[in-house]
């Protein structure tokens, strides 16, 4: 499944600055089968995984 998500970040050199907003974006390949209390967890490990340079994800939104 595809999911819009809206989050802010920081870089891993600074992990405690939420430097970066991102209204919108979306993430693709989410399985049917993640329960929804997990979802908000398994997007989040996905963006990480996908973008090394961010260190903390906060406030992350389902759209």
């Amino acid at each position: 499944m595809d999911y819009r998500v809206s989050y802010e970040h920081s870089l891993k050199s600074k992990p405690d600055e939420f430097i970066v907003h991102v209204p919108t974006q979306l993430v693709e390949g989410v399985p049917d089968n993640v329960p929804r209390a997990l979802l908000v967890e398994y997007i989040t490990d996905m963006i990480l995984k996908r973008s090394p340079q961010i260190g903390k994800i906060r406030q992350l939104r389902i759209l």
